[in-house]
């Protein structure tokens, strides 16, 4: 099987001394990233599911590239609400990183949505976006498919979250449930884990790579004792998929 891994919101600085809410991103990233490197050498593929960066800047996404350049594998990266879509294409079109809509591994197909909507927490992926996922979809109906995109599509059980989700995630929902071969659809944002089904279709959550919001709270809230993490994926060549959530919690008794 092809482990993919998926890694999201790391919230870069343009500094390695950067701190989201008292957390230094750039040191809860290294801990996965070595973690990663010791458990999983034998990835396929990485899955960067927005907000790569903190701070909207040239400077910020080379920090992004130093981390993830060191990689041989391809690195799959699509926009969340932190991100600015321009500047990651100018500074992630090389590789090994990808940000195109649809990228083949073996028997599968990885498509990426951008949900980001210039200043707005919220996301959607429009009209336009839908109809190319469709047509996509219909033209290679064989091939098991994973779908990636920023913003959760459903409510997670965090109200404030839940506020700020993608807004037609209704209409991605129903476009996916019209093919058979689309297996998961997953996401980041959230920083927190969620599990759910829709028909067929497996929904995963995955948290960040650095802090974690508190499940279940009515307004915005850290978790102190969340751990970072990310998420191993595995794509059968016939079709099969399996998932296990990593947290790393001697990263929480270290900091």
């Amino acid at each position: 099987m092809n482990k993919v891994l998926q890694i999201t919101d790391t919230h870069l600085f343009a500094s390695d001394e950067g701190e989201l809410r008292g957390t230094r991103t750039s040191e809860t990233l290294e801990w996965v990233l070595e973690h990663v490197r010791h458990e999983h050498p034998d990835t396929r593929c990485i899955l960067a599911t927005g907000d790569l960066v903190q701070q909207e800047t040239a400077e910020a996404y080379e920090r992004f590239v130093h981390y993830f350049g060191r990689f041989d594998i391809p690195v799959l990266c699509l926009p969340g609400n932190h991100d600015d879509p321009a500047l990651m294409r100018q500074v992630l079109s090389r590789p090994p990183f990808h940000l195109e809509t649809r990228f083949a591994l073996g028997a599968w197909d990885l498509i990426q949505l951008d949900s980001h909507i210039p200043g707005s927490p919220a996301g959607e992926v429009g009209q336009a976006q839908l109809e190319e996922l469709d047509g996509l979809l219909q033209a290679q109906p064989e091939r098991p498919t994973l779908v990636a995109v920023h913003h959760q599509p459903v409510p997670v059980g965090t109200p404030w979250l839940d506020g700020v989700g993608l807004r037609d995630g209704d209409a991605l929902l129903a476009c996916l449930e019209r093919h058979p071969q689309v297996k998961t659809l997953i996401w980041g944002h959230v920083h927190q884990p969620s599990e759910q089904r829709h028909g067929h279709i497996q929904l995963l959550g995955t948290p960040s790579t650095c802090a974690q919001f508190l499940p279940g709270s009515e307004d915005f809230a850290i978790d102190p004792e969340a751990p970072p993490a990310y998420r191993v994926l595995w794509l059968g060549e016939d079709g099969r998929f399996e998932n296990e959530l990593v947290q790393l919690h001697d990263a929480v008794s270290h900091s």
